[in-house]
């Protein structure tokens, strides 16, 4: 909360302090002045619900009915339907004027008995209000008042006393289950004074019975005189005070209003006069516009000296509701010979301000009188028509200065959306009521006091099977509908973004788990059991409190308390460490292969033994998905029998299990899973050749090259660092002779863990083979391209840079006129015989076709025979090219339309045309005579211009490709 001290004696001296105001508008008196005759000043309507949808409607207006000889002791209210063509529903007609005494003598223009006067508000400036009572259907309407003349010396309006003065009123009657709806209240008076070159400002003291945000902007004066024509529209000539675009007045500076609370600032009016300005108060519900307030008024700008009072305190701050809220407030007037009249300008008990409750706030401070440095304490806000008769003993001064204390003990009761508003309203000049000479101003301070509901009471948390249980002290506010359960996993560190938790812990990285419904609702069970992420961190929880705006029943009208206390718990991880992965026999049909690893040291309370382990297998280095055995935790080996170890290899991985049957999670799951070694052999020529391969989740420094001849015992013959690679070569061997190989691998994880064993050896199954070369070599690279212009087919043939084709000794080329067709050899040549790369040229015949499919064999000198490489395919060269003149007399030349070229296109359907479109010809069959000149019935075409369209297909090796075209050709004879 804001909070200022101030030194009382030297009060007029003391540096202003920087707080953010907001201002309410206050109510006070209009000193006109010497001004020209009037009649209509300023006005609104306003409706309140009375019940279902009844409603009583207040218009309220100020004129001046002396000098113009009218006075109005009834009003009609018209009711209009809104959207885009509104239409006239009713009108309420003859309503009495409610305000003021009596009158025993009405005026003859009154068409009422023993109408009421109204209220003077300076001489015979009246304050008039009508109110009346209509039924409406559900819907929105519009609320519309118009009388003739406006005052006549408003000076931004085109002969204002000519044009009729007229506001509106927006009034949305919802269904009830969306509920009720009352207009804003307008409480301070739409009349005012200001001096010529020195800031002014205004405040509409508006406020929404319904709690609704109200929103504030600033308008033209309004027409409306149906009596000639004249719709709703800007009134004529209408320019804003601070309009200065065609220097229309350039002495004024800007106007601007205050959207949220309605305050406006004049900085600073230059051009004296009366000027007409309104504004609309819009009232907004879950953030839809219900409806909406035109309100009318008007500003004096004068020459005076005067300055407005000065009012300090703190702008706006948000109370927990069960706190007692405390702020000093300060009000003085700058000019010495000023008094000052400070009061709450809430209209009395019930409406703006947190008084319609049974705990009103105390209001105390002291009164001081500058000039004899003393002061009188008060216990209430001294109100104006007090503060004349005080006098300080043996002083002549008047109040002048005020300091004081605002102290509000919130209730639960108070909890609401919209904020509460303390106006703070002074003025000067008293006297100004009975001197109209003097000018009267007055300041405003608007202190915004929103209750928050207080969060949850303490919040605990514990660990149980698969589940975290919390448990909290509920609201002190027993009318909570339910908390909020919030839950994120990460670092801890909550804090609250404001004391106003204008964020909930949704929008600061918190995921919403749950809504317990019910005040005493204070534990929940959040169940984890499927839960795959987020081990090892923390599960950190906050819980907030829901409440109803007892203003608004919809549910998105829901307030969220501040958060509880941050409660985390971290569900630590363990580590399981396979450590074997060997094979320990070698058979095609009843191999096996030992497992071991290294259990977990403990497992989080979290989970719920007595604990499993499962193992799972994968064939190859693939993952292992199969389930093959179940075992108990205290089991830390395993040894996996009747399996094919002679040509495969396997890759395991071990899972703890707790007694609900869900994995545990542990801290690095690349640790439970290893492959054993797979070796593989193949002779070449007196060498053997080894290659293997394992994936393991500990390091490989070294691999041991074991070797056993025709059945003797194996010995270890060679050791290969990881870094080399996993191949070995084997020379000097006899040919026709069998050896046995297995390869050991000596490993360890890095960095050293305590508790592992190490180093870690793990064996291959055992690979035979002999050093006769009995593998196929790998055939060269090789690209086909062709060249239709020549006629010929290129094809590069490469080396390969494998090591597979050392021993080539010879290429077979062969051809296919089809992908998929039989393959015939081309070509044959030995492999040594050309370098990296050899071109070959095939040329190919006129009218042959130039389409068909290339693939390779290779040969080793050990007389091994590759498979037949993929095949490289040449496309056809289609092409039509057709001329544009024949001539079909017979003489043997030119006397078909025949293509001037074709290659490679099959012919679909040829159509000639006359000029007219009629169609003379179709040829589905023969592509070189196309037409003979004769038409249907063997009849010779007349010479001239044809018109032809050709469908066709070109040759494509992977399907035919269709085609289309069009044009034209001259018969001659």
């Amino acid at each position: 909360m804001d909070a200022f001290s101030v030194e009382l004696i030297s009060m007029r001296q003391i540096t202003r302090i920087k707080l953010r105001i907001t201002f309410l508008l206050f109510l006070c008196g209009l000193g006109i002045g010497q001004i020209h005759a009037t009649h209509n000043l300023a006005g609104e309507i306003v409706a309140r619900r009375i019940d279902g949808t009844r409603y009583e409607l207040t218009l309220t207006t100020y004129t001046d009915p002396a000098p113009a000889g009218v006075d109005r002791c009834s009003a009609d209210i018209e009711i209009w339907s809104t959207g885009v063509n509104p239409q006239l529903i009713d009108v309420i007609r003859l309503i009495p004027r409610a305000n003021g005494p009596i009158d025993r003598s009405p005026p003859s223009d009154c068409e009422i008995t023993s109408p009421r006067e109204g209220v003077p508000i300076y001489r015979t400036v009246k304050q008039n209000i009508y109110i009346a009572e209509y039924t409406f259907d559900f819907g929105k309407f519009e609320l519309r008042y118009f009388d003739v003349a406006r005052r006549e010396d408003i000076i931004n309006i085109s002969k204002p006393g000519e044009q009729a003065f007229y506001v509106t009123t927006i009034l949305d009657i919802p269904n009830p289950i969306l509920g009720n709806n009352n207009t804003p209240v307008l409480l301070n008076t739409p009349l005012d004074e200001a001096c010529a070159g020195k800031i002014w400002t205004h405040n509409p003291g508006g406020f929404d019975p319904d709690g609704d945000s109200l929103a504030y902007s600033i308008r033209p004066s309004m027409q409306y005189d149906p009596s000639k024509g004249i719709t709703p529209q800007i009134a004529s000539g209408y320019r804003f005070p601070d309009d200065n675009s065609s220097n229309v007045f350039p002495e004024n500076g800007p106007l601007t209003m205050d959207p949220v609370t309605g305050l406006m600032t004049w900085d600073v009016p230059g051009k004296q006069g009366a000027y007409n300005i309104a504004y609309v108060v819009e009232e907004y519900r879950n953030g839809i516009l219900l409806g909406s307030v035109l309100r009318d008024m008007v500003i004096i700008v004068r020459v005076c000296e005067n300055n407005p009072p000065v009012i300090e305190s703190i702008t706006d701050t948000c109370i927990t509701a069960g706190e007692i809220l405390e702020f000093d407030f300060l009000a003085y007037d700058p000019d010495p010979t000023d008094s000052l009249y400070l009061r709450l300008n809430n209209a009395g008990i019930g409406n703006n301000g947190p008084f319609a409750v049974d705990n009103v706030p105390i209001i105390d401070g002291v009164i001081l009188d500058m000039e004899t440095r003393r002061e009188i304490p008060f216990r209430d806000l001294p109100d104006s028509t007090v503060n004349t008769l005080i006098r300080f003993p043996d002083s002549t001064a008047f109040i002048d200065t005020i300091f004081g204390n605002f102290s509000w003990g919130t209730l639960c009761d108070n909890i609401r959306k919209q904020f509460y508003q303390v106006d703070f309203f002074a003025h000067d000049n008293f006297r100004y009521i009975e001197d109209p000479g003097t000018t009267l101003l007055s300041a405003n301070h608007l202190v915004a006091i929103t209750v928050i509901p207080p969060p949850p009471g303490e919040l605990s948390a514990s660990k149980q099977a698969r589940q975290i249980s919390l448990d909290w002290e509920p609201s002190e506010c027993d009318n909570a509908l339910g908390y909020n359960i919030y839950r994120k996993i990460g670092q801890p560190g909550f804090t609250q973004d404001t004391v106003c938790c204008d964020q909930s812990p949704a929008d600061m990285g918190y995921e919403l788990i749950a809504f317990n419904e019910g005040w005493d609702n204070i534990t929940y069970v959040d169940s984890l059991s499927l839960l795959e992420n987020g081990f090892g961190q923390s599960f950190c929880y906050v819980v907030t409190d829901i409440f109803q705006d007892e203003f608004n029943s919809s549910i998105d009208a829901r307030l969220e308390s501040c958060a509880s206390n941050e409660i985390c718990v971290e569900i630590a991880f363990d580590s399981l460490f396979m450590v074997r992965d060997s094979v320990a026999r070698t058979d095609p049909v009843d191999g096996a292969i030992q497992l071991r690893w290294v259990q977990p040291d403990s497992l989080d309370d979290f989970f719920s033994g007595p604990f499993t382990y499962r193992v799972f297998r994968g064939s190859g280095f693939g993952p292992a998905t199969e389930e093959i055995a179940s075992l108990p935790f205290s089991d830390t080996s395993y040894l996996d029998t009747g399996i094919n170890t002679d040509s495969t290899g396997y890759t395991y991985r071990i899972e703890v299990f707790d007694a609900q049957g869900t994995a545990i999670p542990m801290e690095d799951s690349s640790t439970q899973q290893s492959s054993s070694i797979f070796l593989t052999t193949r002779g070449d020529n007196g060498t053997i050749i080894l290659s293997w391969t394992d994936q393991t989740p500990w390091n490989n420094s070294s691999y041991l090259i074991w070797r056993a001849d025709s059945g003797e015992d194996f010995v270890l013959i060679d050791t290969v660092l990881a870094s080399a690679g996993r191949t070995y070569s084997d020379p000097g061997l006899e040919i026709s002779r069998e050896y046995c190989y297995l390869v050991q691998s000596v490993g360890a994880y890095q960095p050293l863990r305590q508790g592992l064993p190490a180093p870690l050896v793990n064996a291959s199954q055992e690979s035979c083979s002999t050093a006769e070369d009995k593998t196929a070599p790998c055939f060269p690279d090789f690209v086909a391209q062709g060249d239709c212009n020549n006629r010929q087919h290129f094809i590069t043939v490469t080396k390969s840079a494998e090591t597979c084709d050392n021993d080539g000794d010879e290429i077979v080329l062969f051809f296919s006129e089809q992908e998929r067709g039989a393959y015939t050899e081309v070509k044959r040549f030995r492999y040594a015989d050309f370098g990296t790369d050899t071109t070959l040229i095939f040329n190919f015949e006129e009218g042959a076709s130039l389409s068909g499919c290339y693939a390779i064999t290779t040969t080793d000198t050990s007389g091994n025979t590759s498979e037949r490489s993929p095949s490289q395919c040449v496309q056809f060269c289609p092409g039509i090219r057709l001329g544009n003149i024949f001539s079909p007399n017979d003489d043997g030349v030119n006397d078909f339309f025949t293509p001037v070229f074709f290659q490679d296109v099959v012919l679909t359907e040829f159509q000639v045309y006359d000029r007219w479109g009629n169609q003379l010809h179709t040829n589905t069959t023969d592509l070189v005579q196309l037409w003979d000149g004769r038409l249907e019935g063997g009849r010779d075409a007349k010479v001239g211009v044809y018109y032809y369209f050709i469908r066709y297909e070109e040759l494509n090796i992977a399907g035919n490709i269709p085609r289309e075209t069009k044009g034209w050709v001259s018969l001659i004879r």
